[in-house]
């Protein structure tokens, strides 16, 4: 028994000694309670040792944690603004080079070259514009990133934009021998209020990723009014998607597809396009099935301009006396032709077989509606030709630019150049444009038109020109003396400054880029307008060329002064055509004085 009573005694004394301890430990150390108390027990001591160094342990974790949290989020921060600033920096740095290229064959291709060459320098031409695409990419991309990003909207005319980039897309769909079409509805207004630069750039990467990754078949753009938004489906039969790639389609520098699809992109294009989308108030959403093709749909709200007249009811009359039958083969422009004669008023029927027209036409001539006429597929055209002669009817052949020669053109009284523009298909149509010489005004859809012949100015201007760039030096200063223009190069702003003040100098006209040795445009445009409002001398106009695309940075040289603000590369046949304008406006501005 003695020896159970002692047992007993030792436990106590254990138990009350741990209590006794953990009572003693400071509360001032138990700054928060530890995880798992429920409010109220601050200040309460923990009920035993296990506790009360659990309390301790969560505590420590908590104090290191917090403020190593709040450090790695500052760093993340800084590294994301470092990040943008790099990209917005190499981007600018790629213009350069990038200007000389295209600047280059712009004056190769005003020389003599054989159709070997030709065929060379569209392909760097090629090149360079797909560039200037990833370039553009990556600027919109730390443009959003810095939250820098704005809309310029106006009123536009989104039929025509939409038809003008499948016209641009057509000639890549065509070399991979698939097809490219767009029809728009009926109720979709003329003008609309939106920025009409940017719903062409989410249009252009959309598309052309459909044309990109379809091999077989065909692209389809489908515009409509959809509950107070404008709906763009954009329809391929490519290989589809499954669930692991629609999960991240729109992430950035994110690509689905083969190898050889993801080499020409950096994955930026359908992000920036669903960013840009967002700050319209609208959206981009895809769905798609593996193996089945996709659909990417642009919603955008739909805004009315201020001048804008509705004209549905006109638009839906347009055809309304034609009678069509379409001999195509199934896919996607044929789906487009059909819809477009219909949504203008229209009837038209498609068939595929050559053998099926005369019958069809046959046997509407002796109906109360004849067929008025019959568009024939320049793949079927030379089936149809072989076709005994039946009622007569306007006869057109729908072909590819790149086919028109090779097409039997003594049988068909028109054509129609695809991808069809609803206005060629209302004047071929309703009669105001037969015959094939007419036809040729209409659009080409050329792949790579030959560069345009520069027209040289009667007199001349003395143009200063300020560019430390060798290679932007020579092209701005050949293409200007090509224009008969006299001009006087310098490389640094104080020797462009005192040349710009030599008032000895005859001086028409300022070019400059915006940042060179020495200073910026500012000291020259100051120094400028300085002497002509002393009435030293003379305005003279300054054009100022930028690789900066920040509009804030266009404003405040055009505020400074500036008379025309030109984005680098800049085309050489528009700083040819403001050359020409500010020209203008300068000798007017001389015989009014």
């Amino acid at each position: 028994m003695r020896d159970i009573a002692d047992i007993h005694e030792r436990i106590s004394k254990a138990f009350s000694s741990s209590a006794a301890a953990d009572i003693a430990e400071p509360v001032a150390e138990q700054v928060v309670p530890a995880l798992g108390l429920r409010q109220g027990d601050e200040g309460k001591a923990p009920r035993n040792a296990f506790a009360s160094l659990f309390s301790r342990i969560s505590e420590w974790r908590r104090q290191r944690t917090v403020p190593r949290l709040q450090h790695a989020l500052k760093n993340a921060e800084a590294a994301s603004a470092a990040k943008s600033r790099q990209i917005a920096t190499v981007v600018h740095e790629i213009r350069t080079p990038l200007n000389g290229i295209l600047g280059m064959s712009h004056l190769l291709g005003q020389t003599k070259l054989t159709a070997e060459q030709q065929n060379y320098l569209s392909g760097i031409r090629q090149s360079g514009y797909a560039l200037v695409q990833l370039v553009e990419d990556l600027l919109d991309y730390s443009t959003l990133e810095a939250g820098r990003f704005r809309l310029n909207n106006r009123a536009e005319n989104l039929r025509h934009l939409i038809e003008n980039v499948v016209e641009m897309l057509a000639p890549r769909a065509h070399e991979k021998r698939i097809e490219i079409a767009a029809t728009m509805a009926a109720d979709l207004p003329d003008l609309l209020d939106f920025d009409p630069g940017r719903i062409r750039q989410v249009l252009f990467n959309v598309i052309g990723n459909a044309v990109k990754f379809t091999a077989h078949g065909g692209v389809l753009v489908r515009a409509l009014v959809e509950e107070g938004n404008v709906a763009i489906a954009v329809i391929d039969t490519g290989p589809g998607m499954g669930s692991e790639e629609l999960a991240r389609v729109f992430g950035e520098f994110e690509q689905a597809g083969s190898a050889e699809a993801r080499s020409g992109g950096t994955g930026l294009g359908l992000g920036i396009a669903s960013r840009i989308l967002t700050e319209f108030g609208g959206s981009l959403s895809v769905t798609s099935q593996k193996g089945a093709g996709s659909t990417f749909t642009i919603r955008f709200p739909l805004r009315f301009a201020e001048t804008a007249q509705s004209g549905a009811g006109e638009r839906g009359q347009l055809l309304a006396m034609s009678r069509v039958l379409l001999l195509a083969p199934e896919g996607p422009a044929a789906k487009a032709t059909v819809a477009t004669i219909e949504t203008l008023g229209g009837r038209c029927r498609h068939i595929a077989n050559t053998a099926d027209a005369q019958v069809l036409i046959d046997r509407a001539e002796a109906g109360p509606m004849p067929y008025t006429d019959l568009i024939v597929d320049h793949r079927l055209a030379s089936n149809y030709a072989n076709e005994k002669a039946h009622a007569p009817v306007h006869r057109i052949l729908l072909v590819n630019p790149e086919e028109r020669a090779s097409q039997p053109q003594d049988f068909f009284d028109a054509w129609l150049i695809r991808p069809l523009r609803e206005k060629s298909l209302i004047d071929v149509l309703s009669g105001r444009l037969r015959g094939f010489g007419t036809r040729d005004a209409l659009n080409d859809n050329q792949a790579m038109p030959p560069p345009p012949v520069i027209e040289k100015h009667p007199e001349g201007l003395d143009v200063l020109l300020g560019e430390d760039d060798p290679v932007n030096a020579l092209i701005i200063r050949s293409v200007l003396t090509k224009a008969g223009h006299r001009v006087r190069l310098i490389e640094d702003f104080p020797t462009l400054i005192k040349a710009a003040l030599d008032r000895d100098m005859p001086l028409d006209l300022i070019i400059s880029d915006m940042h060179m040795p020495g200073g910026d445009v500012f000291s020259l445009l100051a120094a400028l307008r300085a002497d002509e409002e002393n009435g030293v001398r003379s305005p003279v106009p300054v054009i100022v060329l930028t690789g900066e695309s920040r509009e804030a940075t266009h404003r405040e040289a055009l505020l400074n002064g500036a008379s025309r603000v030109l984005a680098k590369p800049a085309d050489p046949l528009a700083l040819l055509e403001e050359v020409r304008i500010l020209g203008v406006l300068s000798a007017e501005r001389q015989q009014a004085r």
